[in-house]
């Protein structure tokens, strides 16, 4: 719907309930409204922008090898192992190709286990062992553990192993004399392919060789029975220890091969789920928002209610697509912020910059757009993007102060930037109001000035005068006060028209004359129908 648009207008065009003067329906799409939103709708996105942007910095640090935030290098990054040198013939290629693929699973496997920590707000982070330096270099048993606060959790050392046959694996580990039996005990990480069916395939494996211990003790040959229940039993070990490592061997290999590419694909498949969850909150905020201005303005006339629901689903489906642009582009900007070797770069990530990013452009593209097609001049375009530039930097202080004021996740930084953003844009305005204000302020100096002049000389007599009467009648009004009191006090002992008089002459000294004198006066008063004057 245009500002032309006219669901409520007569025939003839005369102005009715939520129409303007001309007849057409009237709304509230002004920018201080979509300004407001917008704002609204970034702070609401901040804490997901955070969450998802540190989980996207997981990916980055998996590909460089480098924590920028805290200096570590870690033993490989996707990018160093995608530089290893392979065979020159095809077959021993395709060979180092696929071992490499482990380790390029190891890394990328690992980053995805901590951005979807930090995503769910869990302080355990895994770790590749060659990282750790009471593991050491290329540990022949564990290649990855979790922690938590620094220490190694127990029971999650795992083993990862990306090979061509898995039953052969499984025969090695569990066989008596197995070349790989020094991982029992711990957990097997599998391909997700592998994963499928590794458990079944255990426990029949330990069922069939305890049928064949049977079958030798029955032929005399105990030793071979209890060899046979001894494998039986890493069978069964070895089925509650596989575990889905959550890549493919195809995906291990793709990560060996285009690093750069498979990081990107991740911080994209996260950055879309910020976006979804930003989309949620941005719909929930922005409709409310709209919902009490335009509640209000049907309220007051000014529009129909039935434009007022329509406005407001409009402008919660808008808000609802830039909770998500919001909240996606955020996650990716913050990533790359965070993991960035510039320390200002990295400081920025930690402000709500990456939220507002997206508000900003949007914000100053308005004023741009409104220059571009000359509805305004230069100088209303400086003014508005000083406006909105002051705007952005206030409510991303006050989001700040909000979410530790109310520490409950979104809640606190969209209140917080609301309010920061409203005060910021008010105090620009009233700058903006003053400075315009000067030309005409010193035009009205000399007016001012001299109507100043008479009211301190009318000031001056008032007070002459007051000082006069001050002078000359607080002595004898002190001096009938006493005389009055003497009175009073005697009054037990002296005549009642005596303390009349008294009291008469003290009324009088305050501009009151009172209707009795005596009590000769008071007894006639009451004989007659006279009134009585107060």
């Amino acid at each position: 719907m245009t500002s032309n648009d006219s669901l409520f207008s007569t025939a003839d065009g005369d102005a009715q309930p939520g129409n303007d003067a001309s007849g057409n329906a009237r709304r509230t799409n002004d920018p201080n409204h979509a300004d407001s939103i917008r704002v609204g709708v970034a702070m609401s996105a901040r804490e997901t922008v955070e969450r998802f942007g540190s989980a996207n910095a997981e990916y980055i640090k998996g590909y460089t090898g480098i924590d920028q935030e805290t200096g570590q290098v870690f033993a490989k990054g996707l990018k160093e192992i995608a530089g290893h040198k392979v065979n020159a013939d095809p077959l021993e290629a395709a060979k180092n190709i696929k071992q490499q693929a482990g380790f390029s699973a190891e890394v990328a496997a690992t980053s995805h286990d901590n951005a979807e920590a930090i995503i769910n707000g869990s302080k355990v982070r895994t770790s590749r062992t060659d990282d750790l330096p009471q593991y050491g270099k290329n540990h022949n048993v564990v290649d990855r553990v979790q922690l938590l606060d620094g220490q190694v959790i127990e029971g999650s050392q795992a083993q990862m192993k990306f090979v061509g046959d898995r039953d052969q694996l499984f025969k090695r580990i569990a066989g008596e004399d197995g070349k790989f039996a020094r991982y029992r005990g711990v957990k097997l990480e599998l391909p997700s392919e592998q994963y499928a069916g590794a458990k079944e395939f255990c426990q029949q494996q330990a069922e069939q060789l305890r049928k064949n211990a049977q079958q030798a003790e029955l032929h005399g040959k105990p030793d071979i029975a209890a060899r046979l229940r001894r494998e039986a039993a890493n069978y069964d070990q070895l089925a509650d220890n596989v575990s889905d490592s959550g890549l493919t061997t195809k995906q291990a290999i793709f990560y060996r091969e285009h690093p750069e590419l498979a990081t990107l694909r991740d911080i994209a498949r996260t950055s879309h789920r910020a976006g979804m969850d930003g989309a949620k909150c941005g719909a929930v905020i922005g409709g409310c928002i709209s919902l009490l201005k335009n509640a209000f303005s049907a309220a007051q006339g000014e529009m129909a209610w039935r434009e007022a629901a329509v406005e407001v689903g409009k402008d919660t489906a808008k808000a609802g697509a830039l909770g998500y642009a919001t909240a996606a582009a955020g996650a990716t900007i913050k990533a790359g912020l965070q993991q960035s070797s510039s320390e200002m770069a990295r400081a920025l990530a930690k402000t709500s910059a990456p939220a507002m990013a997206v508000n900003v452009c949007l914000s100053l593209g308005v004023s741009v757009k409104r220059y571009v097609c000359g509805e305004i001049d230069e100088t209303v375009l400086l003014i508005e993007v000083g406006e909105k530039g002051a705007g952005m930097l206030s409510s991303g202080m006050m989001a700040a102060l909000g979410q530790i004021a109310i520490p409950i996740p979104f809640v606190g930084a969209a209140i917080g930037g609301m309010v920061g953003y409203t005060l910021s844009t008010m105090f620009y305005q009233s700058a903006l109001d003053a400075a315009r204000a000067a030309a005409a302020s010193r035009v009205n100096l000399a007016r001012i000035t001299a109507f100043e002049t008479a009211a301190r000389a009318r000031i001056a007599q008032e007070q002459a005068a007051l000082d006069s009467f001050m002078q000359r009648e607080l002595p004898q009004l002190h001096r009938e006060t006493l005389a009055l009191f003497v009175v009073v006090e005697s009054a037990g002992h002296g005549s009642v028209d005596d303390l009349a008089a008294a009291v008469n002459r003290y009324a009088t000294l305050l501009g009151k004359h009172l209707q009795f004198s005596t009590l000769a006066e008071f007894d006639g008063f009451m004989a007659s129908d006279e009134p009585l004057r107060l």
